[in-house]
């Protein structure tokens, strides 16, 4: 069964910001470098983020993600987040770093929100309406069951946390796909990670891809 699954970093994010289109793959020593990234470049297969100080390898065999893919995928994730949210609410325009993907099941995505004219809250109380809202979205999925954990997590010297999402077929109890949330403030901004996975494998790479790229 394929599960439905909500892909958007941030609460309160619109419309992806991305201008580079081209299909970058690493393969070895092979030696890429782009710069016509709107918020960054990619040298050499690394990202490097020019909003704050921040630098991510892009794995072996990933590309980076197409421009219309990334838009799909996010008025896909507004259309269901409205669903979920007060009438009134408008949703903010994000600006996007960098994504990549193995395949359209194990993918990363980053991103950045500008924390002006916004509600200010803690991040203890941004983490409690993520969950909330995720739980409201998924809860709406039929025919499967989600399990949502949550942490409080350190990278370098940013306080995150962190929220795994386990989606399950709810007739054979089978892993269908997982997700990991960070988030963090940095600067004026909400910096958001998504990393999406039906492959344990796949996943750790992306997740230990991230946290190395902090922890410094």
């Amino acid at each position: 069964m394929k599960i439905k699954f909500i892909i958007t970093l941030l609460l309160l994010s619109a419309n992806v910001i991305f201008s580079q289109e081209k299909i970058i793959k690493t393969n070895g020593n092979e030696i890429i470098t782009v710069d016509n990234f709107e918020n960054g470049k990619v040298e050499n297969g690394v990202y490097i983020c020019n909003k704050f100080d921040w630098k991510i390898k892009i794995p072996e065999s990933y590309s980076i993600s197409k421009t219309k893919e990334l838009e799909e995928t996010e008025a896909k994730g507004n259309a269901e987040l409205k669903k979920n949210l007060p009438e009134a609410t408008k949703l903010q325009k994000r600006i996007h770093l960098i994504g990549f993907e193995l395949n359209t099941q194990n993918s990363f995505s980053a991103s950045l929100n500008a924390l002006e004219n916004t509600k200010k809250m803690s991040l203890e109380e941004h983490k409690k309406f993520t969950v909330d809202l995720l739980k409201q979205s998924f809860g709406q999925i039929k025919n499967a069951r989600f399990e949502i954990k949550t942490f409080d997590i350190k990278i370098g010297k940013y306080k995150f946390y962190k929220i795994l999402v386990e989606g399950f077929n709810a007739s054979s109890n089978k892993l269908v796909l997982s997700q990991i949330y960070y988030n963090s403030y940095i600067k004026n901004y909400l910096f958001g990670v998504l990393i999406s996975f039906n492959s344990e494998k796949e996943g750790k790479v992306m997740e230990d891809n991230f946290l190395s790229s902090l922890d410094k």
